[in-house]
């Protein structure tokens, strides 16, 4: 559910009608703010998406793995992540494609990592 932050005015709490209270005091960063509203479910994908963003991290620093083997680790996770939140893939590219792409670039030769 979506809440106006004016309502947060002056340190206000604000009840939802699905019965959440919401009290911005708790609240002093916005992954506190994400944090708040996520669900069990959508932090295990968070998590998983992070271990294969790590693992797609350690690839390109290892000089023996094949180039196209990155890729494809690359496709499967942007399809994961495209599966698991669909109206964040903007979000996925900013953070692990940027990562990709910079990791690529100082420890790699160009190539197709630089898609």
């Amino acid at each position: 559910m979506n809440h106006d932050v004016v309502r947060f005015e002056g340190g206000r709490r604000v009840k939802c009608r699905c019965g959440l209270k919401l009290d911005l005091s708790l609240m002093e960063t916005v992954e506190d703010f994400l944090r708040y509203f996520e669900s069990e479910d959508e932090r295990k994908k968070a998590r998983e998406i992070q271990e294969d963003a790590q693992l797609i991290c350690q690839m390109i620093l290892n000089e023996e793995c094949p180039d196209v083997d990155i890729e494809i680790a690359k496709d499967h996770l942007r399809q994961k992540v495209e599966n698991f939140f669909p109206d964040k893939m903007e979000v996925y590219s900013m953070i692990y494609e940027a990562r990709f792409k910079r990791l690529w670039e100082q420890f790699r030769s160009a190539g197709p990592g630089l898609d």
